[in-house]
């Protein structure tokens, strides 16, 4: 599958036109530092609102700048909240790429990654991790990124379609591509995976956190408290248990 990855930078995009031309799309929802610092992109709505209303698959990245385990968590926290009541047919990214990180560490980037990444499971979303070729062979614990996550990898070489299948699940293989409803370049992707699929066939779990109700978790996944209480089987659905797992 084709696909493109967008960013505020790309301007406005005419995504009526765009659509005949791609299988996905992965809006960059924002970036992450210190808590008080996360930031949407300023082009996230208006991308995010054209894909659903013209059936694009969508996914979303998230760049990071935090540097610590709370960071990491705090940044994906705010991503759960601006996804608020949304519904991705791909993962969230988190992409690993500023050279401010770089003096981390191979273990503690590798943790950064697993903190974000709970979080963003324990929304009920599919957590994976970019990066480009020097990260995933010198900086981080790829096997076991691997083994937990889907991943994505940028590396703008030669190679062929296939030159990434059965390495990565996708691979951003340049990034001056050209598109009709786009103004200048674009970053390309391959998809070797049937994420889309394998996505809607999974069955959603979510973890409880503090302040949730059954009619706030209704009205984030577009269901009814109801129906909530009857899938998980609850006897008294005015109780809930922060850490409690649901099915969504």
């Amino acid at each position: 599958m084709f696909g493109i990855d967008v960013s505020q930078f790309q301007g406005e995009i005419d995504w009526a036109r765009v659509m005949p031309q791609i299988d996905f799309a992965i809006l960059r929802l924002g970036w992450t530092g210190r808590p008080g610092n996360h930031t949407l992109d300023s082009r996230f709505e208006r991308n995010y609102y054209e894909c659903r209303r013209l059936g694009i698959p969508i996914g979303v990245y998230v760049y990071a700048y935090g540097r610590t385990e709370a960071e990491a968590e705090s940044g994906a926290y705010w991503a759960l909240d601006r996804l608020w009541g949304r519904r991705l047919q791909l993962p969230v990214y988190l992409d690993l790429e500023d050279d401010s990180l770089v003096s981390l560490g191979r273990d503690r980037l590798t943790r950064l990654c697993v903190a974000f990444n709970t979080v963003i499971e324990q929304g009920a979303f599919w957590a994976g991790i970019y990066a480009n070729l020097y990260w995933y062979r010198d900086l981080l614990n790829t096997a076991e990124l691997k083994r937990r996550y889907t991943t994505w990898i940028a590396d703008y070489s030669d190679g062929g379609r296939d030159k990434y299948k059965g390495q990565f699940d996708m691979w951003q293989n340049s990034a001056a591509g050209r598109l009709e409803g786009i103004q200048g370049e674009v970053d390309t992707d391959i998809l070797y995976r049937d994420l889309i699929g394998e996505i809607a066939r999974a069955p959603r779990r979510y973890t409880v956190r503090p302040g949730d109700s059954l009619w706030t978790l209704a009205q984030r996944f577009g269901t009814t408290w109801q129906q909530l209480a009857r899938k998980n089987g609850l006897a008294d659905p005015d109780r809930l248990s922060v850490g409690q797992v649901l099915l969504v």
